[in-house]
């Protein structure tokens, strides 16, 4: 090595970093993993315990269910005790579980929930199998399988909400397992049927029954069974009136899961499936039947409750009504208006549909038709589909009508192409029915345009047994029986003469039957009444008077007794309107309305007794609990022996 090699610098060398790991036994490793997984376990514990709270909060108790208060129909009772009409906003009836056919709990249950009787509230299976047909349909449907149960679709109809989140799905299983620790399987399956919206603003079984097919539910056939169980679903969209074609699939769907469950064998499925979805027409009218009665009824309800009450507190409303005297005092009035109508001849004032743009004459449902089926004396609106000079085709709801030019003088003529023409409106009578062949035989008939009212008061208890306001509710709501006044005329004159009765007047006194002039003290002029036939028949006696309603010979009697007590007595039979002491008392010259005049006659069969009429016996609330009683009001009006002579003297009026 030389001198120089020695003096040359040597390289520098890095720096090694060594760390020592201490060795771990295996108590030790063991110990941290275990101290790992507790604090996973705290923490899942705790997020599970947040989240338990978290779904917990805000949820009701499910112990009042049974007692929960849905919107519920109030009825209206006629005076056999049988449900005659309703009120709501929600068309809802409650039914017991023994009410509700198997056929549509068989439907139900293998539809939405096959499981039902076997699980807990919670059907772990049928989640799996949603799962697997929704990674099948893709995540881009809308319509993604829930797994949900009978039980937790009721737990998110009474107490969630329709959006699909986490949170709710939660909720609503935790709801399920209380719901089902507290009721059994049968009064679950019984709040579902009772609580679910059906569509066309129906709640219920009971009410969709009624709605879609105008019967109980217990009277449910297969296929009708099939639909409603199939609205369930999706009430939005399985509509028989609006989406035909997918509402048919839906119920050929339940039929086929029923077949599938063992409810039914595939031949009953198969015969089921090519019989058609029949239903009631959805825009059919409301029935005219007492029409102006049940107004009332609202009218008082309403003012006394309120609306809240009457359309969604289930009140049960007895009333006086006699549904058999209502369609007597119908028939009886809409036949005198159509027969004093014609008098008058044939009106060309008939809607056309065809003019509307409205050309599928076979689709057409008229808003007259309130039911589906015709009876036989039946006037209803008919569709004129053809029309020759003797003969015309008619459509009459689901009939074909033959109308014939018989019968019809009263138009002027016999050709009935100078009537009506073919898609008029025009009003028929139905002669007769051919049900298995949907053909009926008609009569030309027409609306008529007066008006007119009737009344009927039982005389010993004050109720009001029919009420006629008009032709039609639907085409005018002014109750004539009530709320109109028109002149008493000769209506007056059995007040006045009971007046006369018990002022020194027997049956016997004679009345001069003659031309007379009264000076008027009262209006400061002179007043000459005239019979009604302008003849006079000298003297006269009383009796003979009432009977042919002489005027002259009432305007004297009640010249005798005074104007001032006529109107005294016109008061106690309960008369209101203003009446003035005046001698043209003795022929009615005052309004009086129809309710009051009828009440006034009650007190001759009555023995003297008036009774206010009355139209509610009982009011109970939706627990039978009575809100209130009828109370009956009479008053004394005249004697026994005066209304026995007078309803004696009325019987001459008929009788001669």
């Amino acid at each position: 090595m030389t001198a120089q090699e020695s003096q040359a610098p040597s390289p520098q060398k890095k720096p090694v970093w060594r760390v020592r790991i201490p060795k771990i036994g295996r108590p030790a490793l063991l110990k941290a993993v275990l101290l790992l997984a507790l604090l996973g376990l705290a923490a899942l514990l705790g997020a599970g315990f947040g989240a338990w709270r978290a779904i917990r909060q805000d949820l009701p108790s499910v112990a009042g269910l049974e007692s929960f208060e849905a919107n519920i129909i109030t009825t209206v009772f006629a005076d056999d005790g049988q449900p005659i009409k309703d009120f709501a906003t929600e068309r809802r009836i409650e039914v017991p579980y023994e009410k509700i056919p198997d056929v549509l709990k068989k439907a139900i249950i293998a539809t939405e929930d096959p499981r039902f009787f076997s699980h807990h509230g919670i059907d772990y299976r049928g989640i799996i199998r949603a799962l697997k047909e929704n990674l099948k349909i893709g995540r881009s449907s809308n319509r993604l399988q829930g797994g949900s149960t009978i039980t937790q679709q009721l737990a998110r109809v009474l107490f969630l909400y329709p959006q699909q989140t986490v949170s709710r799905k939660l909720k609503e299983m935790y709801l399920s397992r209380q719901i089902e620790k507290q009721y059994s399987k049968e009064k679950i399956l019984e709040m579902y049927c009772n609580q679910f919206y059906l569509n066309h603003g129906v709640y219920g079984v009971e009410a969709a029954s009624n709605f879609y097919f105008g019967k109980s539910v217990s009277d449910l056939s297969l296929e009708e069974a099939a639909l409603i169980a199939g609205i369930f679903r999706g009430p939005s969209v399985y509509s028989p009136y609006t989406n035909i074609e997918t509402t048919l699939r839906r119920r050929n769907h339940v039929l086929n899961r029923m077949a599938e469950e063992g409810f039914i064998t595939r031949a009953q499925e198969e015969e089921t499936r090519a019989r058609p979805m029949t239903v009631l027409p959805w825009h059919r009218g409301t029935s005219d039947f007492g029409a102006y009665f049940f107004e009332e009824v609202r009218r008082y309800i309403d003012k006394r409750y309120g609306s809240e009450a009457l359309y969604h507190g289930g009140l049960k409303v007895y009333t006086t009504l006699s549904p058999t005297l209502q369609k007597y005092a119908e028939d009886a009035l809409l036949g005198r208006l159509r027969a004093m109508d014609k008098e008058k001849g044939w009106r060309k004032d008939k809607k056309n549909l065809l003019l509307e743009g409205r050309t599928d004459l076979d689709a057409e449902w008229l808003s007259g038709w309130a039911t589906a089926y015709a009876t036989e004396g039946e006037v209803t609106d008919a569709i004129v589909l053809s029309v020759s000079r003797k003969e015309a085709s008619v459509r009459v709801k689901r009939y074909a009508g033959t109308l014939l030019n018989k019968n019809i003088a009263w138009t002027r003529t016999d050709d009935l192409t100078k009537l009506f023409q073919r898609g008029d409106i025009i009003q028929v009578k139905v002669k007769s029915v051919d049900e298995p062949g949907k053909t009926l035989e008609t009569a030309l008939d027409q609306e008529p345009l007066l008006e007119g009212a009737f009344l009927a008061v039982e005389p010993r208890s004050g109720q009001i047994k029919a009420m006629v306001g008009g032709y039609s509710f639907q085409r005018s709501e002014w109750n004539r029986s009530t709320q109109a006044t028109r002149q008493a005329g000769s209506a007056i004159k059995p007040l006045l003469y009971t007046a006369a009765l018990e002022n020194r007047f027997t049956a016997s006194t004679p009345i001069e039957d003659v031309p007379v002039t009264f000076a008027d003290k009262w209006l400061g002029q002179d007043w000459s009444p005239k019979n009604y036939d302008v003849k006079y028949k000298g003297t006269v006696t009383l009796r003979i008077g009432i009977e042919e309603s002489r005027n002259v010979v009432t305007a004297k009697m009640l010249d005798f007794i005074s104007p001032q007590t006529g109107v005294d007595y016109c008061r106690r039979f309960g008369l209101s309107s203003t009446i003035y002491p005046y001698l043209s008392l003795a022929l009615g010259t005052f309004d009086v309305s129809l309710i009051e005049m009828v009440s006034a006659f009650t007190v001759f069969p009555n023995k003297g007794v008036r009774i206010a009429p009355f139209f509610i016996t009982r009011i109970e609330d939706r627990e039978g609990r009575v809100l209130e009683e009828a109370k009956v009001e009479s008053e004394e009006v005249i004697s026994p022996q005066t209304a026995y002579l007078m309803t004696y003297l009325l019987q001459g009026v008929v009788r001669r």
